[in-house]
């Protein structure tokens, strides 16, 4: 009988299993349920055994016939095509595991606990972008040389490439040097674990391969140039993005922080700011006292959001609430205000203002360092930090509040 499709298409399940046979012991088994399965039977050694091919239609009679003669061949030199199929099946995921992706992952799993999760996430961010989709990723990590390495963190830090996200045109040096050296502990992991023998970033330093661009300082503003800030925040951008602004100044917490704060770490009653350890760049509890002028830009920002849930973003994404307002939000602003044509002021400078300004007015080192949530670097700052300085870091926002709303803020 000649198989044809619509023979096959309409073969209907009987009270037994039974066999549509074609040729050179292959055939079609249709199950009392009316599954159909290509099946090829074979003798070796002295025993009589079947091969499933695969299932009908998603295996077209042809395709069948093209898989049975490749299993007749393995037959013939004494193989079954189960244990050849299984012994394909190890080969491809020792492949992939040797792969550097896949090692990446696994620097990043064992690394999750050491870290912060900004900084995991940064990590994981910066691999998945430049290494997963790179030709690099799916190559076997003992294969990758010196060259391919360079390759990679040249096209970053010059970006010769541009893809439809990227922000800019121009390179991110600073990206290339942190790259390189996610990339040189995931060498190191993948020299212990035996699947390299040397790692090849140690020999791109990064002067050899990046030319950083001069320092560009967040720097403090003057008095003028405060009140020339707070003149533009009170016209440019969307209301939202302006109480955002508004907000970073009068907490002097650092960008990140504002932007993922959600409503369940205010206490507007005890006017205390409570960011966890997790959101925090030194992975430590950073409690922030409330200035009566962060209240009432908390209370502006509630108005216009409607956030109801404690886990709602207080600056939620304008086309996703489920986000956090995107990280170039508020600096957008300042350039398209032509505030910051020169860069000489982006939206981290905040702080340096807050800094130079309480430095100027006599409060205690120790409370500023505190209230920019520095970690201090002896024991006996850290004593010191137990108390948090709380009432004089209030006495200190209070003063700050009443120094920008003076200037017009």
């Amino acid at each position: 009988m000649r198989l044809t499709y619509p023979l096959l298409l309409n073969a209907k399940p009987q009270d037994q299993p039974y066999k549509i046979r074609d040729r050179d012991s292959m055939y079609l088994r249709v199950s009392v349920s009316g599954s159909k399965v290509w099946k090829f039977d074979y003798r070796l050694d002295g025993k009589d055994c079947s091969y499933t091919l695969g299932r009908f239609p998603d295996l077209s009679i042809a395709d069948a016939r093209q898989l049975r003669n490749a299993a007749a061949k393995l037959v013939a030199s004494g193989v079954h095509p189960k244990a050849h199929e299984k012994h394909l099946q190890q080969q491809n995921v020792a492949h992939y595991k040797n792969t550097l992706w896949p090692v990446c992952e696994e620097w990043l799993s064992d690394n999750r606990g050491n870290w912060t999760a900004y900084y995991h996430g940064q990590a994981t961010r910066f691999l998945a972008r430049y290494v997963k989709d790179s030709q690099l990723g799916g190559m076997p990590i003992r294969d990758i040389t010196v060259a391919h390495l360079y390759d990679l963190i040249q096209s970053i830090a010059k970006r010769r490439t541009l893809s439809g996200d990227e922000r800019k045109a121009e390179g991110a040096p600073h990206i290339a040097i942190r790259l390189r050296q996610h990339l040189d502990a995931i060498f190191r992991r993948a020299i212990i674990s035996g699947r390299v023998d040397a790692n090849p970033v140690t020999a791109l330093k990064p002067s050899d391969v990046v030319t950083l661009p001069p320092t560009r300082h967040n720097r403090a503003l003057e008095a003028n140039e405060l009140k020339q800030l707070l003149a533009v925040l009170s016209a440019a951008g969307t209301p939202l993005t302006r109480l955002a602004m508004r907000l970073l100044l009068l907490t002097s917490v650092r960008t990140v922080e504002l932007r993922g704060a959600t409503w369940k770490e205010f206490d507007l009653e005890s006017a205390m700011w409570a960011i966890p350890g997790e959101r925090m760049k030194m992975g430590h509890l950073h409690v922030v006292p409330l200035s009566a002028q962060a209240i009432e830009v908390l209370k502006e920002v509630r108005q216009i959001t409607r956030a109801k849930g404690a886990d709602d973003y207080l600056f939620p994404n304008i086309r996703d609430k489920s986000r956090p307002m995107a990280a170039t939000t508020i600096n957008a602003v300042l350039v398209r205000a032509g505030f910051n044509k020169e860069r000489l002021f982006r939206a981290h400078g905040a702080r340096g203002t807050f800094s130079t300004w309480a430095h100027e007015e006599g409060f205690s080192p120790m409370a500023i360092e505190r209230q920019l949530a520095h970690v201090e670097r002896n024991r006996v700052s850290r004593a010191y930090n137990k108390a948090e300085f709380l009432p004089e870091r209030q006495r200190m926002m209070q003063d700050w509040g009443d120094y920008l709303q003076s200037m017009g803020g």
